[in-house]
């Protein structure tokens, strides 16, 4: 066997070599990420999630008390109506003498206090799913124009160890849709226990869609730059598909990060952790006060 041959035998022994390294590592990888799902699926069919309606008309509640909304100053307008139907008697009410400096029948006149203005919220800088181990931090995330076959199309730029609030989405303490995104099995995968957390069994919503009820009632805080805490309860638990569809038909899944007129949270991740085929979204609502 000439010294050509050889060399060429040995070459292909070690592509054959690294190849089912290759094929045991993601074999491996794939096997670790269904047991992850399994045992965190498991877990939360187990524990059952806090007890706690969320409300959208409710204001979202923080830990810090100078961020709460004032107390509306009680007025007169609120007061009971008198009883007008016939036979109802009217009580006497007796005159008093008016304070000194005042017209007798005339209320004096009250100065409310000076309440000093809300302080601004600002947008999220942290997120936390204690219940699915998330922790991440959240900086601000903008988009980028993209040169494709069909024209010019915008992508949002995701950070890659930190989840990202759309620029164009509410901030904390703002009605309408606070809007979070992140990666789900790249760079620093802040949202794979997102994605590990759909389940097998899910009801069909319609033909793009389905939902799970496996994370509702859990609680997500988000806090920002000055630590104060927005809690939230989530309420659905969604997941479309991504690939294999029409344009028309993703642009339409988008709708879950356009604006809304209640007061609620967004996050948006991929799915399944080996692939992107799907987009998750799960919404939340801010949790009623106690």
């Amino acid at each position: 066997m000439s010294g050509q041959t050889k060399g060429r035998r040995t070459a292909s022994n070690v592509l054959i070599a690294v190849g089912a390294v290759v094929l045991l590592a993601v074999a491996g990888y794939l096997l670790w990420n269904q047991y992850q799902g399994y045992q965190l699926r498991a877990r939360l069919e187990q524990t059952p999630a806090p007890s706690g309606a969320p409300t959208s008309a409710a204001p979202t509640k923080v830990s810090s008390p100078t961020a709460l909304p004032p107390t509306p100053l009680p007025s007169p307008t609120n007061a009971p109506p008198l009883p007008t139907a016939a036979g109802t008697a009217v009580p006497t009410i007796e005159s008093t003498p008016a304070p000194t400096g005042t017209v007798a029948g005339v209320m004096p006149t009250v100065t409310p206090p000076t309440l000093p203005a809300p302080v601004p919220a600002g947008p999220p800088v942290r997120l936390v799913i204690s219940d699915l181990s998330v922790d991440v931090p959240v900086v601000e995330m903008a988009w980028e124009v993209v040169q494709t076959a069909t024209g010019p199309q915008t992508d949002w730029v995701i950070p890659e160890n930190e989840a990202g609030h759309h620029i164009d989405s509410a901030q904390l303490g703002q009605a309408g849709n606070l809007v979070i995104s992140g990666h789900n099995n790249i760079y620093g995968r802040v949202f794979e226990r997102i994605s590990l957390a759909w389940p097998s069994k899910s009801s069909k919503v319609d033909d793009i869609t389905e939902r799970s009820d496996i994370l509702n009632g859990r609680p997500i805080q988000l806090y920002n730059q000055a630590g104060q805490r927005f809690d939230y309860v989530i309420t659905d638990f969604l997941r479309l598909k991504d690939t294999g569809i029409p344009l028309a038909q993703r642009i339409e899944n988008a709708r879950y990060m356009r604006p809304a007129d209640d007061t609620r949270l967004t996050l948006v991740t991929c799915w399944p952790p080996w692939s992107n085929t799907h987009r998750l979204i799960v919404i939340a609502k801010p949790a009623a006060q106690p």
